[in-house]
């Protein structure tokens, strides 16, 4: 479901970009792994009203510093994506633009709100945004039953049983990309509908099973036997539970 303020920073993206209005406009694009940021920043730069515009996307933690400040005459579209993963100099280039950003600009900056340096401060530091700027947030949410029923439908046709999109949106928690994996893996499955067991022998998708032992291994290792007692038992559990769940007695509990 599109929300008003949604439509209202699309509306003004949109009027920059045609020509119709000055800006700029700087929209921050907020959301989890998975969540759809690359595909909405891919959606904007095929916007028709782009079509003549000057397009810049950037990807942090590439190789090369970033775009430069200066871009010259006519309306400027800057997708910037995993902003969670710039580095010092990158950071500074981006606050430059955000800060002086030029006439006709449009900036769109998508990032994972738990992986900052800085919880709530994209750019690990407060910008001082100029008068004429618009700023919005756009926060990504996860999908419901209804939004996995229409991707079923899209992926696998119409043989998908409502316990099967259940147990996908279950599994999924509603994250778009996993419920593209999880509805891929099941998809080569000629003259049968899917059902509820069809998608738990899907297993882990590999994107999603990555992910996951990617940030317990950042952990220390004294700390990832909580992370593994937390993931079996799969509801709120208080010390006592996780210690005994992780194998650690009360001293070494205490010592977390």
């Amino acid at each position: 479901m599109v929300t008003a303020l949604e439509l209202t920073w699309r509306s003004e993206v949109r009027g920059v970009l045609a020509g119709e209005r000055m800006g700029p406009v700087l929209v921050w694009v907020d959301g989890a792994a998975g969540m759809g940021k690359s595909h909405l920043l891919a959606e904007l730069g095929a916007l028709p009203e782009a079509a003549d515009a000057k397009r810049v996307v950037w990807r942090c933690g590439d190789a090369g510093a970033g775009p430069e400040a200066e871009w010259g005459p006519g309306p400027v579209l800057l997708l910037v994506d995993d902003v969670h993963l710039a580095d010092v100099e990158q950071r500074e280039r981006l606050r430059i633009l955000v800060e002086h950003p030029p006439p006709g600009s449009v900036v769109v900056v998508a990032y994972r709100p738990e992986e900052l340096p800085t919880a709530g401060l994209p750019l690990n530091a407060p910008l001082v945004y100029p008068r004429e700027l618009m700023v919005f947030r756009h926060r990504l949410k996860a999908w419901d039953v209804e939004r996995v029923r229409a991707t079923a439908v899209e992926i696998l046709g119409a043989g998908c049983t409502q316990e099967a999109i259940g147990t996908v949106h279950e599994r999924s928690g509603g994250v778009p990309q996993v419920v593209v994996d999880l509805l891929s893996a099941v998809r080569e499955r000629p003259g049968r509908a899917c059902t509820a067991r069809d998608v738990e022998a899907a297993g882990v998708p590999v994107r999603l099973a990555e992910l996951v032992l990617g940030r317990v291994y950042r952990l220390s290792p004294a700390y990832r036997p909580i992370a593994w007692a937390a993931a079996v038992l799969g509801e709120p559990a208080d010390q006592e539970e996780l210690a005994a769940v992780s194998g650690l007695g009360p001293e070494q509990w205490r010592r977390r």
